[in-house]
């Protein structure tokens, strides 16, 4: 971090404003690691961060966060554009999850996050409880919603239901209302195959994390049979084996996973998603343009 991103960085830490401190900090990560990593990680999390901001209280603008931000507005002007009327499709510490996967071997992914992980401090931290490993042929990695407030998550799902999961994971997740009661007429459970291994992991200390009633519930995974320990229920799609899960259904297409048969009461359900989902924006006074974020697929200059 140069002397002048340090420099911001310990004024807001002087403030204890830990949405701006945190939001600075983690961005000025993901910039570190740009030399070598996938610029569209970058441009997807400023776009999830800054929407984040403009729906917060009290309400924070790029400017706020960056400052005299002109150099990322050159390098990712898509986000300063589109912040106040598209949605992002995923929170940020997804993409920093998949920026370093993309950078990382194995055995470093856990460390890394967890250093990521460990610097940030405060109410808004940007960053996930856990993550988790979905495996069959390959390992998918996925982290649960890294948003602070109850709205705030339910339109992050609501979104990732709609526009970002496989319509496996969406199915599951859909099957319960926001207020967590079930669907008396939608069933999108799964069960899943025995050679799909699926297992969450504390982000700062790597522990080994049983999955929640909620995923139980969802998905069908069991709990350790040496844990005699209660597990807490999250709110549906809240966690990180969602996101992992879907990834791997959407590239491993061969692992069959039930279809609603009843196509109009997806549609249906669908509809009630999105209706929730419109008036949790309003209540946050956003102008939704009905269209998501798409990140932009810069192209490395090599010369």
């Amino acid at each position: 971090m140069d002397t002048g991103l340090r420099v911001r960085a310990d004024e807001f830490l002087k403030t204890e404003d830990s949405f701006r401190t945190n939001a600075f900090k983690i961005i000025c990560v993901m910039v570190e690691l740009l030399p070598k990593g996938p610029k569209e990680f970058v441009d997807e999390m400023l776009q999830s961060i800054f929407f984040l901001g403009w729906i917060n209280s009290p309400q924070y603008t790029p400017k706020d966060i960056l400052g005299d931000c002109e150099f990322m507005m050159m390098m990712f002007p898509g986000p300063f554009e589109s912040y106040k009327r598209k949605l992002p499709k995923w929170t940020p510490f997804s993409c920093v999850l998949d920026m370093v996967v993309s950078l990382f071997g194995p055995d470093k992914i856990q460390q890394k996050l967890s250093e990521i992980a460990t610097d940030m401090l405060g109410e808004h931290k940007f960053t996930s409880s856990t993550i988790c490993i979905s495996e069959s042929e390959e390992c998918y990695y996925g982290a649960s919603m890294s948003c602070k407030g109850r709205k705030q998550g339910q339109i992050m799902i609501a979104v990732s239901c709609l526009c970002t999961w496989h319509y496996g994971v969406s199915n599951a997740v859909m099957t319960y209302k926001p207020d967590q009661k079930k669907r008396d007429d939608f069933d999108g459970t799964m069960q899943l195959p025995q050679n799909v291994k699926c297992q969450a992991f504390n982000v700062k200390s790597g522990k080994v994390m049983s999955p929640c009633d909620s995923c139980v519930d969802l998905f069908g995974l069991k709990t350790s049979a040496q844990s005699n320990k209660k597990t807490q229920r999250w709110i549906y799609g809240h966690c990180a084996e969602a996101e992992s899960l879907s990834k791997l259904l959407y590239k491993e297409i061969e692992i069959e996973v039930a279809p609603v048969e009843e196509h109009k009461m997806r549609e249906q359900v669908m509809k009630e998603v999105k209706t929730h989902l419109e008036a949790n924006l309003r209540l946050s006074k956003f102008d939704w343009d009905s269209s998501y974020y798409t990140p932009q697929l810069i192209v490395k200059d090599d010369g």
